[in-house]
């Protein structure tokens, strides 16, 4: 590991087929587990090794980062200026500073005159930044331009892609400066933040496996990857304050969805958050059966009965998404998770659904997310194209 001075500031660079009738791809191919058995089976023929820039990672007031030739790198913080490098043909390039504190937010807000919602963006960089611009929720340096607008972010921001970091970053700073402008960022995290939390690498990148074991000095592909997300790290401290639920005027907002044992619980939203954080960095313990639940295949991270059946359950009753609805005084839930051909509701409109494909190129009608404002709702793309939800 090579030490080098501290960068000099510089101007910021500007940035599956459909089936089962709801037109729901195969969720086969993002079926996950918290079971890490067979984890070193799944990585046999995964590429553990750098591949160019990546970071910064903030562990114990340390930085660490990537270069582009892959050597892993520290230097001192700047806590007012750090740079973030993506690893994309544009070299895109933003600054972050580091909040003193991590705040627990609220469960439940009122309704704002606009609200944007993505999902499920898995490290695609170029997705994410370009939806942003083109939505004018961020301007060509990355910051936030959407007023006192919101921006919930349904889960699922880590795994698959090459630009995790970078993706996590660009939300860690748009948190903060949205509440500068007397607006709002709502990060409910998904199953893949979790099993970040807990070291499932199954899903990571190889680059960040080894980055995890250069940072750490720890052989275990687990224990590595689980370092980089625990309390040591910046990312992690951060991460571990966000909530798994949250509900915006009528509009609940959760990763997987709500199944209807939960009521059997009867857990406020705000219950379900304040249990879920006692296991974030720990998913044995405490013991406790309704904590079971929230961490198994019903509980919010995990449940896509909402949109499919599946061998443990049937798909939702009209009759039981009512009762929940009622229980929790909203009109409708909105969620991630479950892969659709494209934004689109259920329920006669009770269900809206955002996790599509979004696409590795900038600004194009293949990367989506949903619109509400002035009490209606719209589906929205990278390009700006604006139409009504159905």
């Amino acid at each position: 590991m090579i030490t080098v001075k501290p960068f000099k500031h510089y101007s910021a660079l500007t940035l599956l087929c459909v089936v089962l009738g709801v037109q729901s791809f195969s969720v086969a191919q993002k079926s996950t587990s918290f079971n890490t058995s067979t984890l070193d089976s799944a990585t046999t023929k995964k590429k553990i090794a750098l591949d160019g820039v990546d970071g910064p990672y903030i562990i114990n007031d340390k930085l660490y980062r990537v270069t582009a030739t892959n050597q892993v790198v520290t230097s001192t913080i700047d806590k007012d200026s750090i740079l973030v490098e993506v690893n994309n043909k544009d070299k895109d390039a933003f600054y972050v500073s580091l909040q003193s504190d991590y705040a627990f937010p609220e469960t439940s807000y009122a309704q704002p005159e606009k609200t944007i919602v993505i999902s499920d963006i898995e490290g695609n960089f170029n997705a994410f930044s370009s939806f942003l611009m083109a939505n004018n929720i961020i301007d060509n340096n990355y910051n936030w331009s959407y007023g006192n607008g919101h921006l919930v972010l349904v889960g699922d921001f880590v795994d698959r892609g090459k630009n995790v970091t970078q993706v996590l970053w660009l939300i860690y700073k748009l948190d903060y400066q949205a509440r500068q402008h007397n607006g709002q960022l709502h990060f409910i995290l998904g199953n893949h933040e979790i099993l970040n939390f807990y070291g499932n690498y199954k899903y990571n990148h190889g680059k960040y496996i080894k980055v995890a074991q250069e940072i750490s000095q720890i052989k275990s592909k687990k224990e590595a990857v689980k370092y980089l997300y625990s309390e040591a790290s910046e990312l992690g401290k951060w991460l571990a304050s966000k909530n798994v639920i949250e509900k915006i005027g009528n509009y609940i907002f959760v990763h997987g969805g709500l199944s209807p044992e939960l009521l059997d619980y009867q857990l406020s939203l705000e219950d379900i958050n304040k249990l879920s954080r006692l296991r974030y960095h720990n998913k044995k313990y405490p013991k406790d059966k309704t904590l079971n639940f929230l961490y198994g295949p019903k509980g919010p991270f995990w449940y896509r009965g909402l949109v499919v059946e599946r061998s443990k359950y049937n798909k939702i009753t009209s009759q039981d998404l009512d009762a929940i609805l009622n229980y929790y005084e909203a009109t409708k839930i909105v969620i991630g998770h479950t892969p659709v051909a494209d934004v689109s509701t259920g329920f006669e409109g009770k269900i809206i659904r955002t996790d599509v494909l979004h696409d590795t190129v900038k600004f194009t009608n293949k990367t989506k997310g949903l619109l509400i404002e002035n009490n209606q709702e719209f589906v929205i793309d990278a390009t700006a194209t604006k139409m009504v939800l159905q």
